[in-house]
């Protein structure tokens, strides 16, 4: 009996394990971290640990039998206490030493975490009704996912800025209050005890017909927001909404079928990173990395636009013919340019050079990072990036101007902003 349920345990948590490597890139997962220099007993299920964010996860795979209240005793009131012992793990110990698969041990980089997120993935199906926020006395926050809710999520805000959008927006809209979606379909008749559950705190309570993925197409269709029947009704003691089949409709309609072929130019980012800047072993690679992956899937498919007209336009330059294609998301400043291989290490170093202190330059050093990418017609990729770089001196700027003159860079310039929408034409 053990046996079967820590191979189910195992089965569930390399269910969302490879979910997770798939959306969130599995440089930033740990799955199953140790507390490796303490008492070696693992912390939570899965870990994401990104720039300034901290994902816990508590993945549960508990088969439901029927019974609802034995069933969300053995799993989410479990999966709470491990999310709180884990918290206490990575920041209330002086140190905590976590390994990565694919890496030496590490320090779990405590203090510059500012976002915390704790998650609970129930995997058992069939229920008629569950939570999906848990707010605790201290008024920390837990989000509960079933099986399906999570995959799907993560399929669609496939990126870390997108999934801590909704997460955050969920939180801000939910938090204090109990939320329960209920399937339109109950299988079976409540029993004493499911109508007990049902009615607890209802005078602070939201039940939602349907499934989080119908509340997740209100959030697309609503420009990555929540729904007016709940936001403008928020403050009511209780609220019943029906969004039975959203998800259906919205996944079929043109809106929605547009996106998904637009955002096929967005990958050009994620591949660049998992192909070419993890594997390289040169400095500020990771951090390259991390700059990119910060942007959103719109961000990322205004630069796999961007980045397949630059290609296209030079492809078959002739040697010594050179243009540049810059794009700013933020305080993040992105310029490819052409090189070819004949120019050697010392030629193409000072490209990169000139490229960086003319764009600063010219835009008054707003950015507060560079990344600059070279891009052979093969295509082969060099990488640079500046970042919290200071104001060139008074000489230095006079010697900039020279050289744009001389290379009669920016006297015809006209910057190409690329707006994108999130629901093409």
């Amino acid at each position: 009996m053990i046996i079967d349920s820590k191979l189910k345990g195992d089965e569930g948590e390399n269910f969302v394990n490879e979910i997770a490597y798939k959306s969130f890139f599995k440089y930033w997962c740990y799955p199953g971290p140790k507390y490796e220099n303490g008492d070696k007993k693992e912390i939570c299920d899965l870990l994401i640990v990104f720039n300034d964010i901290c994902i816990i996860f508590s993945v549960k795979n508990y088969e439901f039998k029927g019974n609802h209240i034995r069933y969300f005793n053995n799993t989410i009131e479990k999966a709470v206490r491990q999310l709180n012992g884990a918290c206490k793990t990575l920041f209330k110990k002086d140190k905590v030493e976590i390994k990565h698969p694919d890496r030496d041990v590490e320090e779990f980089p405590r203090n510059q975490i500012k976002k915390i997120f704790k998650i609970i993935i129930n995997l058992g199906e069939g229920v008629d009704f569950y939570d999906i926020t848990r707010t605790q006395n201290n008024s920390d926050f837990i989000t509960i996912f079933d099986k399906e809710t999570f995959h799907t999520i993560a399929e669609e805000l496939d990126t870390v800025p997108d999934f801590i959008d909704y997460l955050e927006k969920r939180e801000l809209l939910f938090k204090n209050k109990t939320v329960q979606v209920i399937s339109p379909n109950l299988s079976r008749d409540l029993n004493e005890n499911d109508h007990k559950y049902l009615n607890e705190n209802i005078e602070n309570s939201i039940k939602i017909i349907g499934t989080e993925k119908d509340l997740l197409a209100y959030f697309f269709t609503n420009v990555r927001s929540f729904p007016n029947v709940i936001t403008d009704n928020s403050e009511k003691d209780y609220m019943v909404i029906n969004i039975e089949d959203a998800w259906k409709i919205f996944k079929n309609s043109p809106n929605a079928i547009k996106k998904e072929f637009a955002d096929f130019s967005s990958y050009f980012v994620d591949e660049l990173v998992m192909n070419e800047i993890l594997n390289r072993k040169e400095p500020l690679m990771e951090e390259i990395a991390k700059e990119l992956l910060s942007l959103n899937r719109l961000q990322r498919r205004a630069v796999g636009i961007s980045f397949d007209e630059f290609f296209n336009d030079i492809r078959n330059y002739p040697e010594g013919m050179h243009r540049r294609r810059f794009m700013e998301h933020g305080n993040l400043a992105l310029v490819f340019f052409n090189f070819f291989p004949k120019w050697g290490t010392e030629a193409l170093s000072k490209m990169f050079d000139l490229i960086f202190e003319t764009f600063a330059f010219y835009y008054q050093y707003k950015h507060q990072t560079f990344i600059l990418i070279g891009v052979s017609s093969d295509p082969y990729f060099t990488f640079q990036m500046h970042k919290n770089y200071g104001q060139f001196d008074v000489e230095d700027e006079e010697i900039i101007k020279a050289n744009i003159k001389e290379l009669g860079w920016f006297t015809d310039y006209n910057e190409q902003i690329k707006n994108v929408d999130e629901f093409p034409q």
